[in-house]
């Protein structure tokens, strides 16, 4: 988190080093990205930014948060749909792609921390993973004991089919997606491949 000197700082300097931090990390993972360019583009000594966060990393995870923020802003909705998991699901993609949308260089952020491969950074995307899990655990039970998804399957087997899709998908929407390419991959989550009358 930063220190209490990045919030005594006048809101304009402080938009200046969010708005420069969002476009590096939006551009590189954590490990390539660069606290020089980032301090560079926005008018302030790198000494400076130590004043204001511990290091790269601290500043990261702020910018981070700050991505997921806006994210759940969005995406929170989809939990208050009326309906099954596919139409929690349905809402969910959704409003993530619309959030794509309003927010291009907040949703390349989110993208990248999910793709770091930093040993830096192991613990908060174990901890982000396991938060996904459970929360799509507790959705998927109530979803079989409904009768809605089938019982016989493996919950661990449907989440990695579930998070494996919902990334790429998520990862796809920076090229574009139509309403009828979203709507098929929610069905083949749906559906499944099967051939059906």
């Amino acid at each position: 988190m930063p220190k209490q000197t990045f919030f005594n700082l006048e809101p304009e300097r402080r938009a200046a080093i969010i708005a420069a931090a969002v476009r590096e990390f939006a551009e590189h993972p954590f490990e390539q990205a660069s606290l020089t360019k980032i301090v560079e583009s926005c008018g302030i000594a790198k000494g400076s930014m130590y004043q204001y966060f511990e290091d790269k990393k601290d500043l990261y995870l702020y910018i981070v948060d700050l991505a997921y923020e806006q994210k759940r802003a969005y995406v929170s909705r989809a939990f208050g749909v009326q309906g099954d998991i596919f139409a929690i699901l349905d809402e969910y993609y959704r409003l993530s792609y619309q959030f794509a949308l309003d927010h291009p260089l907040l949703h390349q952020v989110a993208n990248k921390f999910w793709d770091s491969r930093s040993d830096q950074l192991r613990t908060e995307l174990e901890k982000g993973r396991l938060s996904r899990a459970r929360d799509f655990a507790r959705v998927l039970k109530e979803a079989m004991a409904e009768g809605i998804v089938n019982s016989q399957l493996d919950p661990e087997a449907v989440f990695f089919v579930y998070h494996a899709v919902g990334k790429e998908l998520i990862d796809h929407f920076a090229q574009g997606c139509d309403d009828r390419f979203l709507q098929q991959v929610l069905d083949v989550l749906r559906y499944g491949l099967a051939a059906r009358d």
